[in-house]
């Protein structure tokens, strides 16, 4: 199994950044999970997005979505697809997406992707890999994934406090845990949507994880730091996200 981090970004990417996006790979399978500001650039270093099996939204926020728009020229004026590819998204994704399309091209939106609703405990097969989808308390309807093929990885996609005990019972005994660490600093009026690092790494810690990376790491804060809260609690390895970082597993 291979994870390619396409974008790390909370909100807005920073120079050289990108918001929300990941390529996971099994075999010949390639998913795709979330697809924010500057992701489809990267992926293009990686792979034909023509080839993707499936794209996976995580939530309807803009950081996590905007780049399926210029994906659909893509497809529809350069790549050559036999059949729409799956976009996951949570419930009304289809109707919230085309609202920036003209109803002339909405049909033409469709041609290409073919939208699904996540719904809380959906199971589900796509290629090499399982899925498995749990909601977690955010703003606005939001899922939290697992992926297990020849190992095991959990998405937190963004998430508050709350999610914790979600997340340890999702990830428990897993290679990766892939967790937002937005805020170094615990914060009252935003603990309900966003984790700090130092809550990534109780989670990791609890949830007996082999490995801890970071992600949704806000720009303008120092990511060392945030690496450096994760450590003093988890005792497992710390990534951070980093554009075009491969890891093996």
């Amino acid at each position: 199994m291979e994870l390619i981090v396409l974008g790390s970004s909370a909100a807005y990417p920073s120079f050289g950044k990108a918001c929300s996006g990941y390529l996971l790979r099994e075999d010949k399978t390639q998913i795709l999970i979330d697809c924010g500001t500057g992701v489809l650039s990267n992926l293009f270093k990686w792979a034909d997005p023509a080839a993707l099996n499936a794209i996976i939204l995580t939530h309807l926020h803009t950081d996590h979505f905007l780049d399926i728009y210029p994906l659909r020229y893509y497809l529809q004026y350069q790549a050559r697809i036999n059949s729409p590819i799956l976009v996951l998204t949570p419930e009304g994704g289809k109707e919230h997406i085309l609202q920036l399309v003209n109803e002339k091209r909405k049909s033409v939106f469709t041609e290409f992707f073919e939208f699904d609703s996540i719904y809380e405990g959906m199971n589900i097969n796509i290629g090499a890999l399982e899925f498995d989808f749990f909601m977690v308390p955010h703003a606005g309807e939001t899922f939290a994934l697992s992926a297990t093929g020849e190992k095991k990885v959990i998405f937190s996609a963004d998430c508050g406090l709350g999610a914790k005990s979600i997340l340890k019972n999702a990830a428990f005994g897993a290679d990766l845990l892939v967790c937002e660490a937005t805020l170094q600093d615990r914060s009252v009026s935003l603990e309900k949507v966003h984790l700090t690092a130092e809550q990534a790494g109780e989670i990791a810690e609890e949830a007996e994880v082999k490995k801890l990376m970071l992600s949704h790491l806000w720009s303008g804060l120092n990511p060392q730091v945030s690496k450096s809260q994760a450590e003093k609690v988890f005792g497992g390895q710390v990534i951070l996200a980093v554009e075009n970082l491969k890891l093996e597993m």
